[in-house]
């Protein structure tokens, strides 16, 4: 396994619910699907979805550029599921309102931390039980979450699929995703308040929070109301993915102040009711040690800003700018030569 790993699996269990929100009246109706109750069952499907395998591609040339595939990276995608134990019980349905890539080359010790609108149009799979896609349309990449059965079922595998499509920029290159973490709207005030609380100074005023350039300690339900919050916001969406970076910023400083072996050890009995992935404990704990001895200066916060967003009927969506895309994937996965 790609040691580096653990830089952000430390981290990530606590910032997935950065995006999570109720829905506007005006965006798409919810999904009905089956669900389990928050921290129920947190049985791991594993295995990819049946659909079309992509495309390695190696070595490319764009703009008279030749660029090739990094050897040493490791991809992971964060998650922040729309859901909690009311909205369970309201059979309302989970979709990953946070869409986040942590890229970790392992070589140069390099994080980059992507965010990715949640409302980027591409394409998403409906997928049935066994795993198979049966059909494809335009929409949400929020939606493939919802679209892959539940959190019990291939939700994780199809989100990690449409994700991995939507970056490749039409198979020009290759963004291969390792492995996901996620979480629900229940999870982010026990682990907030079992770190202590996580520090930092506010761009600007937040509602039950502070002021601007006030230095605040988020725990609990502040700082759920600090990662949730983009309607007050000056860049609105754009704001909330910024607060979602400086958050997992000042966390990660906070655990390898605190020494991430003992904070992994801790953490694990709180974070583990909420939390699905496809990594071990055991192997978050072997690896913990990594962060220790880790330079956070290398840590690089991505946004995509280029593209357009717009109602198509009475839906909102994002129409990612794929110059954007591309270039931010080739500076995360590959080196010019």
């Amino acid at each position: 396994m790609k040691k580096n790993i653990v830089t952000l699996v430390l981290v990530a269990v606590l910032a997935m619910c950065v995006f999570l929100q109720a829905c506007s009246s005006k965006e798409a109706p919810e999904l009905d699907e089956t669900t389990v109750s928050s921290g129920e069952d947190s049985t791991i499907v594993s295995g990819d979805i049946e659909v079309a395998e992509l495309t390695h591609v190696d070595e490319v040339t764009i703009n008279g550029v030749t660029y090739k595939k990094k050897d040493n990276v490791t991809n992971i995608l964060l998650l922040g599921i729309d859901s909690d134990s009311d909205r369970v019980k309201q059979k309302m349905g989970w979709r990953s309102d946070m869409v986040m890539l942590c890229t970790i080359d392992n070589d140069t010790k390099e994080i980059i931390l992507t965010s990715i609108p949640r409302d980027t149009y591409t394409k998403v799979y409906h997928v049935d039980e066994n795993g198979k896609a049966t059909s494809e349309v335009m929409e949400k990449l929020n939606h493939a979450y919802a679209y892959g059965g539940g959190p019990n079922s291939y939700s994780a595998q199809n989100a990690i699929q449409c994700t991995m499509e939507f970056l490749s920029c039409g198979e020009q290159i290759s963004v291969p995703i390792d492995y996901y973490i996620s979480i629900d709207l229940d999870g982010l005030p026990q682990l907030t308040e079992a770190l202590g609380g996580v520090t930092v100074t506010l761009d600007q005023s937040v509602t039950d929070v502070g002021g601007k350039g006030d230095t605040v300690t988020l725990k609990g339900s502040t700082a759920r109301k600090f990662l949730e919050n983009r309607h007050d916001m000056s860049e609105g969406e754009m704001t909330r993915q910024y607060h979602e970076q400086i958050f997992i910023q000042s966390m990660l400083e906070d655990i390898k102040g605190m020494g991430a072996r003992d904070v992994a050890e801790d953490l694990y009995e709180t974070f583990i009711k909420f939390v699905r992935t496809d990594l071990t404990l055991n192997e978050v704990l072997d690896l913990a040690s990594v962060l220790d001895g880790s330079n956070l200066d290398t840590l690089t916060m991505q946004r995509m800003q280029e593209g357009d967003g717009h109602y198509e009927g009475a839906v909102w969506y994002y129409f990612a700018n794929e110059d954007e895309v591309l270039r931010m994937m080739l500076e995360a996965q590959y080196t010019p030569v």
